[in-house]
């Protein structure tokens, strides 16, 4: 019996007998003009003699022939075998008939020859002496033909070691042999002339056959059918319905003489005639026949022996009937569910249906689900074992009223459980077609069916044990019926997003509850053990990506572009929790997808939806799920391109979607986050490879944040590799990303490096502004490129000053070495700036120097001088109330000499028409307090205390400008009141003010302290620092109520910030007590 064509035979045939061969050498009958005029006799050495005159060829040829596994006939044992002349091949043949025992009387010679050879039992010679009788051959007798015919049923047809023939010409021989033979036969029968009978159709004679021979012939018609179905070959539909109407025939003159005990068909026969006149588009007959055999093989109790093929080929003939009809395709909103909604129970199709499941056939799905395909919407629903739980007896009695998802199922009692007959459905058998009949509808659109399944299955799930699951496997449905929901969830997804949906607050809703259901479906596919393919999982990744343009304000520049979805509802949706619910949906979704697979190697991801996830869970910021994911994709094909933005193979271009494509802001998230989020900068270096391998590049924002990860990590090599790539590349780096650069390598904790690094970046750094870019590339051959570099290196030279000066490791003796020779190039290169900037306004005075040093440059690298000079000395705070504590390895001469070349610097830096801002005049403040505490006796003291207050009155007055072009030193700030525009007033800091007034304490300069004390409050407040230091010069004017007093009025107005501690009260004691024996009350 075949199975959709593919020449599979009923399943009796498959163990035949292996020497059998079906395209074997073809052993010819001797011509007709050898026969005519030889005796039987001789006519038999004849034919035996040209066997035997080719024995090379026939055993060359039986050495290439192919044998086939499956044969075309039953290996089931022959009949027994006649008592007259049977050879070893007639054992290997079935349904043989028995031969006749009658008289020959020859009525000329020619008949005698005719007799003669039928006695000897020769097919051959006695057909070809039959149709050369013409005319004549009228007049035989219709027992003669009979015995003719026997003769040719009775034929060997199959192929074996010791007649090696081509079975299939063999039996089409035999077929057309008999069927000539019957027609002939029918012109004999006394009382019909040759012109009536020639009239009748050619099934005519086979009524009054024998029922040996008819059930020969059909079996031998049936094998000819199953061979042309096995070769594909094509025929016409003359000759198929010729071929449909002899088997009816065969078939009927069988069953009128069958009885119950013993049939003429058994039922594996009537099953390849049924799958026969199927494929014959005899689908009633086959139909009936089917009916037949599932009534026998109950009789029997041979259930179990029953072949699903013929069932399949009727199923398969009912589907492509229906196609190829006129009716249209059942799409919602059907034309046939429009026009009728009677239930037809006698419809071809569903009667086939039914025999199909009360025979417990395990027919093809795939036969099934066309079948059930031309069938309309309507019928579908009254086939299902269920229906809706509403008020309305038939929800679905008008398709114009579409069924809810939401509203529920119940079960009802269907018809086809019992059955007049006794055969009845099994609640198992009608479960799985309800899977199917629910598939079918899901294609349409209408999902409540199939979830109405999946809640079955999630319920029965989880009140069983997993193993009784896994253990019955029947129960759990087909990959399909679970790709098939989620593709139409993901379809309807993708559909509500129409134009208006930028106007409907709603749509979000209605995509997070599509979200919900297909999830539901595939948790419940995944945890019944369903095979999670690729496209399954696809169907998932569309669903997320539906809602992403609803749940995720931030998706770049080309949201506008790739979404209707209007922002401001997305944003309002991320503030209720959309993103966040989507960033678990997805978790949740990888994490099934890699417990299955956790290196995607069985494909259970394509490479198009790996790229869609790694883009969702960048969109949603996730970093975990983005890292290992990303992994994966480099781990399977390490070779790939995968940021380039040509390359159809890259992340951003394979896709699914283009919203959730991994695109260039999504990178740079990725590459930040993996800055800030890993210990390790390793996967970080790792994603910067992949990302210039592509040949892109970093914002200087990144590139900076990356060489400071580097530089933390200690990995130097690969920091002067990127700036030696992108020197050979002559790629000139952003001002400030060169800033950033020798900033981060002095942040990291290598302020050399950082102020070598200041004079070589400067050759790669290109100007900032776009007008200053024009400038210079237009006066290229006037000098301003070495204009431009000489200005690059003195801000690079000031950035590393500054930073360096501020680094924890700046009391090294050696940085100080380096920085003060930095200073001295720096000085020197501020000194040929403006050298040049005189000469060229000299030349051309009304034309503004197209690169200029700025205040902030200059006032950072002489700031960082004196930072580099005073960090050097000891700390100007005392930590007690003398003047005697100081530091051994620093001499007054060497403290001395720092401060004098810090006033220099200080004076020189206001020459230069930098005023002195807030650090500047700190710095000052802090080197005079140095002094102060250092000199060796009490003049040195009072003299450099003197300097120190009158440079805290000059610094309280002055205001400087923050940044701007460095001009002449003529040009003063001091004319700029402090509110015009970036014009501030100097700020001395709290703790210098504290050092301030306690130096005043300790050179017995009260006085002096509490004025510093009243001018520090009018300009900057409350400081605890400052207001510490008040009170150890009230405690050590000698008045105790005075300071005891106003420490509790600072505790009752600043609980908060003012906080002291026992080592503090008892200095303040101390210095009251001392005060009182010096100064008696």
């Amino acid at each position: 019996m075949l199975r959709s064509g593919a020449g599979r035979l009923y399943k009796g045939v498959v163990s035949a007998v292996d020497s059998l061969i079906s395209d074997g050498p073809t052993i010819t009958a001797p011509s007709t003009r050898q026969l005519s005029l030889q005796p039987s006799g001789q006519s038999r050495c004849s034919v035996l003699r040209s066997l035997r005159s080719t024995p090379a060829r026939v055993a060359a040829r039986i050495s290439t022939a192919q044998f086939h596994s499956e044969s075309y006939f039953s290996a089931s044992p022959p009949e027994n075998p006649s008592r007259i002349g049977q050879t070893d091949c007639l054992r290997l043949e079935r349904y043989l008939p028995p031969l006749l025992d009658i008289d020959l009387p020859a009525q000329n010679i020619t008949q005698q020859a005719l007799f003669t050879a039928i006695q000897h039992l020769d097919a051959d010679l006695s057909w070809h002496l039959y149709r050369q009788l013409g005319k004549s051959r009228h007049s035989i007798p219709t027992s003669v033909i009979d015995l003719l015919i026997t003769l040719q049923c009775r034929k060997p047809v199959r192929s074996s070691a010791a007649n090696v023939i081509d079975s299939r010409a063999a039996v089409r021989e035999v077929c057309d042999r008999v069927l000539f033979l019957c027609h002939g036969r029918l012109r004999n029968q006394p009382g019909t002339s040759s012109d009536a009978a020639s009239t009748l159709p050619k099934d005519s004679g086979l009524s009054t056959l024998s029922a040996a021979l008819s059930r020969r012939l059909l079996y031998l018609l049936v094998v000819e059918e199953e061979q042309i179905a096995a070769s594909k070959s094509r025929q016409s539909a003359r000759r198929r319905n010729n071929l449909a109407s002899i088997l009816t025939t065969l078939s009927a003159n069988l069953d009128a003489s069958r009885n119950s005990d013993n049939p003429q068909i058994d039922f594996e026969l009537r099953g390849r005639l049924a799958a026969s006149l199927s494929r014959l588009g005899a689908t009633d007959a086959a139909y009936r026949h089917l009916e037949l055999v599932v009534e026998q093989a109950s009789q029997s109790d041979a259930d179990a022996l029953i072949d699903p093929r013929p069932f399949d080929q009727l199923l398969s003939a009912l589907a492509r009937q229906a196609g190829s009809s006129n009716q249209a395709v059942h799409l919602l909103p059907s034309p046939v569910d429009l026009t009728s909604h009677t239930i037809k129970e006698n419809d071809p199709i569903i009667r086939a249906l039914r025999l199909t499941l009360t025979s417990d056939i395990r027919a093809s799905k795939a036969n099934i689900h066309k079948c059930l395909q031309a069938l309309d919407s309507a019928t579908l629903w009254w086939l299902l074992p269920f229906e809706l739980d509403s008020n309305r007896p038939h929800a679905v009695s008008s398709f114009q009223e579409r069924p809810d998802d939401r509203l529920s199922l119940k079960q009802k009692w269907h018809t086809w459980q019992a059955s007049a007959n006794g055969l009845t459905i099994s609640q198992d058998s009608l479960d799985s077609f309800a899977e199917r009949v629910a598939l079918v509808l899901a294609q349409r659109g209408i999902l409540q069916p199939s979830l109405h399944i999946v809640d079955g299955l999630q319920v029965s799930h989880q009140g069983s044990h997993v193993q009784t699951v896994t253990q019955s496997t029947s129960k759990v449905p087909d990959h399909d019926f679970f790709t098939v929901i989620l593709e139409k969830l993901t379809e309807r997804m993708a559909s509500s997003i129409n134009s208006d949906a930028r106007k409907s607050l709603d749509t979000h809703r209605g995509l997070s509850a599509d979200l919900h259901l297909a999830f539901k479906v595939y948790a419940t596919a995944h945890s019944i053990g369903v095979d999670l393919d690729s496209r399954l999982n696809s169907a998932i990744i569309k669903a997320l990506t539906s809602c992403l343009p609803s749940a995720v304000a931030d998706l770049g520049s080309d949201r506008s572009r790739l979404t209707q979805i209007n922002g401001q509802i997305a944003r309002r949706n991320e503030e209720h929790g959309s993103k966040h619910a989507l960033k678990q949906y997805l978790r949740q979704f990888t994490t099934m997808v890699l417990g299955s697979d956790p290196d995607l190697s069985r494909s259970s991801l394509s490479y198009p939806a790996q790229a869609t996830l790694l883009g969702l869970h960048m969109r949603v910021r996730d970093y975990s799920f983005t890292k290992r994911l990303y992994q994966l994709i480099r781990l399977r094909d390490p070779d790939r391109d995968l940021w380039s933005s040509d390359s159809k193979d890259s992340l951003q271009h394979a896709a699914l979607q283009s919203l959730a494509a991994p695109d260039r802001d999504a990178f740079m998230w990725f590459f930040a986050e993996s800055l800030r989020s890993s210990a390790k900068t390793v996967f970080a270096v790792q994603l910067h490879l992949d990302w210039v391998a592509s040949g892109n590049a970093i914002p200087s924002s990144l590139n900076a944040m990356f060489v400071q990860s580097l530089l933390r990590a200690g990995l130097i090599p690969i920091v002067r590799r990127v700036l030696q790539e992108l020197e050979a590349d002559r790629t000139l780096l952003p001002a400030r990303l060169a800033r950033s650069l020798v900033a981060s390598f002095a942040d990291a904790g290598y302020p050399d490096l950082a102020m070598e690094m200041a004079v070589n970046v400067s050759q790669l750094t290109s100007p900032t502004y776009p007008s200053q870019r024009g400038k210079v590339d237009k006066d290229e051959a006037s000098g301003s490129r070495d204009s431009w570099i000489l200005v690059s290196t003195l801000k690079l030279m000031s950035v590393a000053l500054d930073r360096s000066s501020r680094a924890s490791v700046s009391k090294d003796g050696d940085l100080h070495r380096k920085a003060l020779r930095l200073f001295e190039e720096f000085r020197l290169g501020l000194t040929h700036h403006l050298f040049m900037n005189t000469a060229a306004s000299e030349d051309a005075p009304q034309a503004q120097a197209p690169i200029e040093v700025t205040l902030q440059d200059v006032r950072m690298a002489y700031n960082a001088c004196m930072r580099a000079s005073l960090s050097v000395l000891p700390s100007p705070i005392p930590s007690s109330e003398t003047m005697d504590v100081s530091d051994s390895e620093f001499t007054w001469e060497t403290t001395e000499s720092t401060c004098l070349h810090m006033e220099g610097i200080f004076n020189e830096l206001k020459d230069l028409g930098a005023e002195p801002d807030d650090d500047s005049w700190n710095l000052r403040l802090t080197s005079s307090l140095h002094a102060c505490l250092a000199a060796p006796d009490q003049a040195g003291r009072t003299e450099w205390l003197r300097k120190a207050l009158g440079f805290f009155d000059q610094a309280s007055e002055q205001v400087f400008k923050t940044d701007g072009p460095l001009h002449a030193s003529e040009q003063k700030v001091l004319s700029t009141s402090p509110g015009d525009g970036d014009v501030h007033r100097v700020v001395v800091h709290p703790a210098v003010v504290a050092s301030i007034i306690d130096a005043s304490r300790c050179c017995r300069d009260l006085e002096s302290g509490l004025r510093v004390y009243e001018v520090h409050m009018r300009q900057s407040g409350f400081n605890v620092y400052v207001e510490k230091a008040r009170l150890t010069l009230l405690a050590e004017m000698g008045e105790p109520h005075e300071w005891r007093n106003e420490l509790q009025r600072l505790m009752q107005q600043h609980k908060s910030a003012f906080r002291h501690d026992e080592h503090f009260m008892k200095q303040l004691q101390m210095l009251s007590s001392a005060a009182d024996k010096v100064v008696p009350r």
